[in-house]
């Protein structure tokens, strides 16, 4: 058998996952111009949000939008492909709005977005290992069906999400929460149809946001709290526990097609391979339970079936990394905005407890707050940024800013410090964040 040479590949800027923290980031690099590539190692971009939940953080707590320019022009395309409603007002939510999505075309709007601006994408790729001198990455390396190749640029970026390019590359990082490190439950979602939202919202719903979805001419439900406080037991020998208010969350996006983010494992570790696997099985094990169930018991479901299953678990925490500074709980809650913020959080503390489950939900002072450049940017390694969940930031903080929405902003943020750091002949570690805020203010993609 014969052993295939690495194939060396030359970029300005090389992106590791094509997640919402990714997308972004490469879109913007590629428009200015740099020579870009995004590493995933799945078969598709945009991530968690082929999971089926909504992107939460357009909006802040008082309404006003916070997130614009790639970010918005992104879920202002799907609106326009009839994909999208948009940011939808809730009622009677932890949470001012949120955005239902189609993934299919989300992720198609995303792959044209990354083909306009000219960005190679190697999807089948996984990162296996950078190559570090001293301060410095030089390359990464990654394997694919045709062979290892090394992806050498000038500048990275980590949205793997959790962390991985940056922890391999000796960045220090923080496993879970503070003290004793154990992780937010992981969720798996699933999608069932055809469901009777009327009489599933008469019999157990709560929360809910209504707006007319695509290619219809009424008003229906697009986002909903479910509670089956009166199945705890029930629910629990089937391995689903949801808390003391017995709550889950879903969407819908077209009529009789319901998502549901309600398969919750707890106390596994998503970047431990080994529990990573076993919560995958847990939880399409439960799947299959929960609609049995649901068709069961349920008004609205009867005649209903599980017609998808997320291609993964969604993991809402893993590692976060060492960054120049790191968020506080009070910057958050306060409301605080630094000088050198590159974007903002609307999105209220949402915790969901590692040992139980239980969500709690905490709201922000002005209903926003600022991430700071230096959150970006890891300790060690000179020319590297992080994007999406794994930033520096404290456990409050962390349950506020690990949404889908921040995270397209985040990447964008990336995306421009890259550009300016090529143009300034300087590394992204040595920029000023307040430079980046300039740019980003000024195109309209972090609104005050």
């Amino acid at each position: 058998m014969s052993v295939q040479s690495l194939q060396v590949k030359n970029y300005d800027v090389v992106v590791v996952g094509a997640g919402p923290g990714g997308l972004t980031a490469a879109i913007v690099a590629g428009k200015a111009g740099l020579k870009t590539a995004i590493v995933e190692r799945n078969a598709f971009v945009a991530g968690t949000i082929n999971t089926g939940l909504c992107v939460h953080g357009f909006e802040d707590g008082n309404g006003r939008r916070v997130i614009g320019g790639k970010s918005w022009e992104l879920i202002s395309r799907c609106v326009a492909a009839g994909g999208s409603v948009g940011p939808t007002r809730l009622i009677g939510s932890h949470m001012y709005s949120t955005t239902p999505v189609d993934m299919a075309i989300l992720q198609t709007c995303a792959v044209d977005m990354l083909e306009e601006a000219g960005v190679d994408l190697w999807l089948h790729t996984l990162m296996t290992e950078p190559v570090v001198d001293h301060d410095r990455l030089l390359a990464v390396r990654a394997w694919g069906n045709s062979g290892e190749f090394e992806f050498r640029a000038r500048t990275f970026i980590d949205a793997t999400g959790h962390a991985d390019l940056a922890y391999r590359a000796g960045v220090p990082t923080r496993d879970g929460r503070v003290g004793d490190g154990a992780m937010q439950p992981m969720s798996l979602g699933l999608t069932m149809a055809p469901v009777d939202l009327d009489r599933m919202m008469a019999a157990i719903g709560a929360g809910y946001g209504k707006a007319r979805k695509p290619h219809t001419d009424k008003e229906d439900f697009v986002w909903f709290t479910l509670v089956f406080k009166h199945w705890e037991k029930e629910l629990e020998e089937i391995g689903l526990r949801f808390g003391k208010a017995g709550a889950c969350w879903g969407n819908s996006i077209y009529p009789g097609i319901v998502n549901l983010n309600a398969v919750k494992v707890i106390g596994k570790d998503g970047a431990d391979t080994v529990q990573l696997s076993q919560a995958e099985v847990q939880a399409r094990r439960t799947a299959v339970l929960f609609t049995r169930f649901l068709r069961e018991r349920i008004p609205g479901f009867e005649d209903a079936h599980m017609v998808r299953v997320a291609p993964f678990i969604g993991i809402r925490e893993t590692r976060h990394i060492e960054g120049l500074y790191e968020i506080s709980s009070d910057d958050a809650v306060q409301g605080r905005i630094p000088e050198d913020s590159i974007a903002l959080c609307g999105y209220p503390v949402d915790i969901h407890d590692p040992k139980d489950g239980v969500a709690e939900f905490q709201q922000i002072a002005n209903g926003r707050f600022g991430i700071p450049y230096r959150t970006l940017v890891p300790k060690n390694i000179r020319n590297l940024l992080v994007s999406g969940r794994g930033i520096s930031a404290s456990d409050v903080a962390f349950g506020s800013l690990r949404v889908m929405g921040q995270c397209l902003a985040f990447g964008e943020a990336c995306g421009t410090a890259t550009v300016l750091a090529q143009h300034e002949d300087v590394d992204v570690s040595e920029l000023d964040g307040r430079r980046v805020r300039e740019i980003l203010e000024r195109e309209g993609a972090m609104i005050m």
